[in-house]
């Protein structure tokens, strides 16, 4: 007879049919445990520990003899073996798909066992992970004053790599491969600060004791390991076992590692979850941050054959065009005077528009969460709409503020609602994007002109005719609050557009009735001197904006002498301090304009 009470040869019976065998002679606890188990296999093969423990009212311990008792080296081995006979996992999925890899393998074959060994490792460990102990660790993780890895090896390469995860989300993390530095650090631990091991074998010393010194300075504790049975489990107060196995030694560390990384980014993500706003938050601030460091595309450093260089930029320009009342998105690289030259047009049809769409005062490209682009715009007779880019056609969502209130700019905010500034009615608001809702927040900043969210600068900004100010945008989507954190005085009366500043994420670029200004977010204060060269720095610039791609910039002021006021038929582009074209668009008048790219307006 072997130890689970069958013969050799015979058909291995099933954890079902071990439990029914052995029932009379278990304890009281054990038939609660068994009970639990029989009531719901299914349920079994798909929680963790604890949970089993509660649902069978006993202990964790309970559990744990209960396995062995029907001969399983732990709840891990139960879990796994309930799945394959439930048949809620691939047949292979306890089979070592790799074998031994042969030194004349192919290349082809050669990724192939590798790539079967690695998505076995991580399906299993998906199958079997104790996702109530992840959660449980996240909410350590989450608030805890500090989280120190101890990993070392192979293993160091995972911790370095979770330690910059929550870092990025706002979660202080210490980590070092090197023994010493991580033994100094360990020694700053204390109640309300968490340790985390990861070790593959579960059995690496030096992890091991540092872990030992977390728990008595009174640190929560945890494990990242492949062996259920290894001595860091018993040293850690919860331990979270990937299922990475393999009969090659040689080849083991790839599929291990796999696991521990999809271990790592379960937990890295379930915390991100617990701190979503922050998270978002800090990951926004890097990206606009890294943003100006990042290679431009060979596209616009290369030389087209010939030896010619491309003119300014390849990233088109969107106008608001007011004497035909359109959107239009321009080549900049074309004769403007060409019909050719137009890549895109957008206006509403007579009934969308309702008496609210007669002169456009902004546009810009925008993108969600998921990718998708819409086309924010503002006209000066009260219209304000979310059109989905390049589709086009009618709005997402649209409301009519106002002629009188005449709105002159317009924002696509993270959770989906838009912020608008109107001049005349001297508002900033957030409104709701329910479709057919006009629900909104409002604070009063006289002669708002321009609203614009810039994670790099803190968030929202706006601008009026003597303020530059920062807001804070609250609530959830369906209930947004607005609140007025900072306020700067302008330089000089009458602002008019504020961007960013591509090439810096902490800059943005103010133009008022006067001049051309840059501030600086991060001090507080405008930058003195004229930005980019005194060329830039003329009086009522209309709009100004940077190519992140490129480094042009470009400028639309009023056209002299013409009847409207605030009207021009040519956008100015420039690169460094100089002049380098003008675009002239035959017949127009335009107010506004942008380069069409999400990132560089």
């Amino acid at each position: 007879m072997t130890q689970d009470g069958s013969t050799p040869g015979a058909e291995t019976p099933t954890v079902l049919e071990r439990i029914a065998a052995a029932r009379p002679t278990f304890s009281a606890g054990l038939v609660r445990v068994a009970d639990a188990i029989s009531r719901n296999p299914e349920l079994t093969a798909n929680i963790g520990i604890v949970e089993l423990a509660q649902t069978a009212g006993t202990s964790v311990g309970t559990v744990t003899r209960f396995c062995r008792v029907i001969g399983l080296d732990g709840y891990t081995s139960l879990r796994l073996a309930l799945a394959t006979e439930l048949g809620q996992a691939a047949a292979d999925l306890d089979a070592d798909p790799t074998g031994e890899i042969e030194p004349s393998a192919s290349a082809r074959d050669t990724v192939k066992l590798i790539a079967a060994s690695s998505v076995n490792a991580i399906r299993r460990t998906a199958t079997l992970l104790d996702t109530e102990a992840l959660s449980r660790l996240a909410v350590a993780v989450d608030e805890a004053r500090q989280v120190q890895i101890f990993a070392f090896g192979g293993s160091a390469q995972i911790a370095r790599y979770l330690a910059d995860q929550l870092v990025g989300i706002g979660v202080v993390t210490l980590t070092s491969p090197d023994v010493t530095t991580a033994t100094a650090h360990a020694v700053t631990l204390g109640a309300g600060d968490v340790a985390i091991a990861i070790s593959h074998s579960g059995t690496a010393q030096h992890a091991l004791d540092l872990l030992s010194v977390a728990r008595e300075r009174g640190a929560f504790t945890a494990g990242i390991t492949s062996s259920a049975q290894a001595p860091l489990v018993a040293e850690a107060d919860l331990t979270l076992v990937t299922t990475a196995r393999s009969a090659t030694a040689r080849y083991r560390g790839t599929a291990g590692r796999h696991a521990q990384l999809f271990v790592t980014d379960a937990l890295y993500v379930r915390v991100s979850q617990r701190r979503a706003s922050q998270a978002t938050r800090l990951l926004d601030l890097a990206g606009a941050a890294t943003a100006p460091y990042q290679t431009r595309t060979a596209e616009h450093r290369a030389p087209r054959p010939g030896g010619a260089r491309r003119a300014v930029t390849a990233t088109p320009v969107v106008v608001t065009e007011q004497a035909s009342g359109r959107i239009l998105v321009l080549d900049p690289e074309a004769d403007w005077a060409a019909d050719s030259a137009v890549r895109w047009s957008w206006r509403p049809d007579a009934d969308a528009a309702a008496g609210s769409w007669r002169w456009p005062t902004d546009a810009r490209l925008r993108r969600d969460a998921s990718g998708q682009r819409y086309l924010l715009v503002a006209d000066s007779y009260g219209l304000l709409a979310k059109v989905r880019y390049p589709q086009g056609g009618a709005p997402l969502w649209s409301v009519h503020a106002g002629a009188a209130a005449n709105p002159h700019g317009v924002e696509l905010l993270p959770a989906g609602n838009v912020a608008a500034a109107a001049s005349t009615g001297g508002w900033v608001r957030v409104y709701t994007t329910r479709p057919g809702s006009d629900d909104h927040v409002e604070d009063l900043l006289p002669g708002a002109h321009e609203v614009l969210w810039h994670p790099g600068a803190g968030g929202l900004w706006a601008l009026g005719d003597d303020l530059l100010v920062r807001y804070e945008v609250s609530g959830s989507a369906d209930a947004p609050a607005l609140r007025r954190r900072d306020g700067y005085e302008l330089p000089t009366e009458g602002g008019h557009d504020l961007q960013p500043v591509a090439d810096d994420p902490r800059r943005m670029w103010v133009t008022t009735i006067h001049g051309v200004y840059q501030f600086d977010a991060l001090a507080g204060e405008f930058v003195p001197g004229a930005p980019r060269g005194p060329v830039l720095d003329r009086t009522d610039v209309k709009s100004i904006g940077t190519d992140r791609r490129s480094g042009a910039v470009l400028q639309t002021t009023p056209k002299p002498d013409d009847e409207c006021d605030w009207c021009t038929d040519q956008v100015d582009l420039f690169v460094g301090g100089e002049r380098r074209v003008s675009k002239t668009l035959p017949g127009a008048r335009i107010y506004r304009a942008r380069w069409f790219a999400t990132d560089s307006n």
